[in-house]
């Protein structure tokens, strides 16, 4: 029970991580498309620290995972 409700936490915080991402991009960005800027870009400052965010709730929503299966 304790992890599913950790689970979903993490799924949730994923999802805002997520979307605060795509925010400043364009529609046709968030689809992968050009929307006239560079291709090889540097990320910056929150740019950069949602990048990471997301890696890791990745990898934690993962983990957390693999234990909810386990102590079924």
């Amino acid at each position: 029970m304790l992890m599913n409700l950790f689970q979903i936490l993490v799924s949730t915080l994923l999802i805002l991580v997520v979307l605060l991402q795509v925010k400043g991009s364009g529609f046709g960005a968030a689809l992968g498309g050009m929307s006239g800027g560079s291709v090889y870009r540097t990320k910056r400052g929150l740019e950069r620290t949602l990048f990471q965010a997301t890696i890791l709730l990745v990898i934690v929503f993962i983990f957390v995972s693999f234990l909810s299966v386990e102590w079924q």
